[in-house]
């Protein structure tokens, strides 16, 4: 039987989940996975002592019987306890980083074609430079030992006209 945060933070079927204690979530924890003989159970499967897990569902577990309870039980106990610890479950914070990594996604699409936008009106502008920029290009040229710049850089390093 999977036990989810949900589980664990409603206490007795109340409607309203709460918050709790990492101590108090492994004991709701414990009590929701085996309902009767949860002392017994408890023991058994996280490899503790019976007084220990009579502790454990008091809610006054040692940090080490803490640490210990996680590594037996893996992430099915600790993604549900955690959760319970936070008061949000886990599947719904990875579906809140979901939808965060898809609306980055849309902006970078924008700022792309923005950016190819922009790049497509330098081209163009470029291509035809009018009398005035014709004078100042021809200036920069006879004052260069590079030949063309800018825009025409890339064809002229690819090899491309010269």
């Amino acid at each position: 039987m999977t036990i989810t945060t949900a589980e664990i933070m409603t206490f007795g079927g109340q409607g309203l989940p709460f918050a709790q204690d990492l101590r108090e979530a492994i004991a709701n924890y414990a009590r929701r996975t085996w309902p009767t003989q949860t002392s017994v159970h408890a023991s058994k499967a996280w490899g503790i002592s019976k007084d220990t897990a009579k502790n454990v569902l008091k809610g006054h577990a040692s940090d080490a019987t803490v640490t210990k309870i996680i590594r037996a039980g893996g992430w099915s106990v600790a993604l549900p306890v955690i959760g319970a610890v936070i008061g949000q479950p886990v599947e719904t914070f990875f579906r809140e980083q979901i939808k965060k990594a898809a609306r980055e996604a849309e902006r970078a699409v924008e700022h792309e074609q923005l950016a190819a936008a922009a790049y497509r009106s330098l081209a163009a502008r470029s291509a035809n430079p009018g009398p005035d920029r014709d004078a100042a290009a021809s200036a920069r040229e006879a004052r260069s030992f590079t030949g063309k710049v800018g825009l025409e850089a890339p064809r002229r390093v690819a090899g491309g006209d010269q």
